[in-house]
């Protein structure tokens, strides 16, 4: 069975033992109009007056984690180790095979968003979860094997690495200057100029000072604030429509692949406050971040930032004892 295993050098969790299943239907979109029965059924749809889906959310087909049951927590030696619990989720973005984001209408970018925005808040309501995380992988490149439009949302116990990355640096840029480090950016960026892509009144799109990859570019709120789902005005979603949809047209002149990450809060905890009693909303910012991918940049590892090992390291350690080991397929 697959579980959670922590790694105690890096404190990262690695999903172990999944096992990947394939399609039996090669060549046959299983995301297009008329072949929904190749999908699980739909947790949500938008329709059309005429009743026809625009967008669909279902579970994964052969999910990594597990909506069932609890975390089970438990140890092996000094390890830790808990069951795969969370949510596998996928978002049809678009009844068109071959649409890319840019060529979407407002409209329909708009129906994305609220989906995004949906599917994060009703996650969240689970206490289980501790991290809600929307992805898009475009792209062989970033292990994206179906071109038809479409995103993925986990929802996990834990916090994925990079983002408790950020929480850590947040959290502790706030208690030494008393303001958010990201709110700090936003005003450099916008004060010098030189890396800001896009600016409006609600957002600025900006190259980060220490880029991953060429052309990347984060879209961030101006104003202060935590939760990507948490909108306030329609206006400013409505502006973040525009800003996203103008920021994908940029990037698709300069890239076949792309990996698109939302970084919203994470779920927080009764009172919201972490142990030294300030709150989370306080010091974390939202931000989107769009990495473009080529050759040289596929060794970074996707944006749902888990492993997931196909070979438990039990099972490999016997293979590579044995006199002649098999070769990898």
């Amino acid at each position: 069975m697959a579980e959670f295993r922590r790694d105690p050098l890096l404190g990262n969790w690695v999903v172990t033992g999944f096992t990947k299943t394939k399609s039996n239907a090669a060549g046959v979109c299983p995301f297009c109009p008329g072949n929904e029965e190749m999908t699980p059924p739909a947790i949500r749809e938008i329709r059309d007056r005429q009743g026809r889906w625009l967008l669909r959310c279902f579970p994964a087909a052969n999910p990594v984690f597990q909506v069932e049951g609890g975390a089970d927590k438990r140890a092996e030696g000094f390890y830790d180790k808990m069951g795969t619990l969370g949510a596998d989720e996928l978002i049809v973005e678009n009844v068109s095979h071959t649409k890319t984001m840019s060529a979407f209408e407002p409209s329909e970018v708009s129906l994305v968003v609220e989906m995004y925005t949906e599917r994060i808040i009703d996650l969240k309501r689970d206490e289980r979860f501790k991290y809600v995380l929307v992805s898009k992988n475009h792209g062989e490149i970033t292990g994206s094997f179906i071109f038809h439009p479409h995103s993925h949302v986990l929802a996990t116990p834990i916090v994925p690495q990079q983002v408790s990355q950020e929480l850590a640096n947040s959290r502790d840029h706030y208690l030494l200057k008393e303001r958010c480090l990201l709110c700090d950016v936003v005003s450099q960026e916008v004060r010098q100029g030189k890396r800001v892509v896009t600016l409006t009144d609600h957002f600025v799109v900006l190259c980060p000072f220490a880029s991953r990859v060429a052309f990347e570019v984060w879209i961030l709120p101006r104003r202060h604030t935590a939760a990507f789902e948490s909108w306030g005005y329609r206006a400013i979603q409505e502006e973040f429509v525009e800003v996203f949809l103008d920021t994908m047209k940029r990037i698709e002149r300069v890239a076949a692949s792309y990996s698109i990450a939302i970084h919203t809060s994470p779920n927080l905890t009764k009172d919201g406050l972490t142990e030294e009693n300030v709150a989370v909303t306080d010091y974390f910012h939202w931000h989107l971040e769009i990495l473009p991918r080529d050759v040289n940049s596929s060794r970074f590892k996707r944006e749902d930032q888990f492993y997931t090992v196909f070979t438990a390291p039990e099972e490999a350690a016997i293979l590579l004892r044995a006199k002649n080991p098999r070769r990898l397929p």
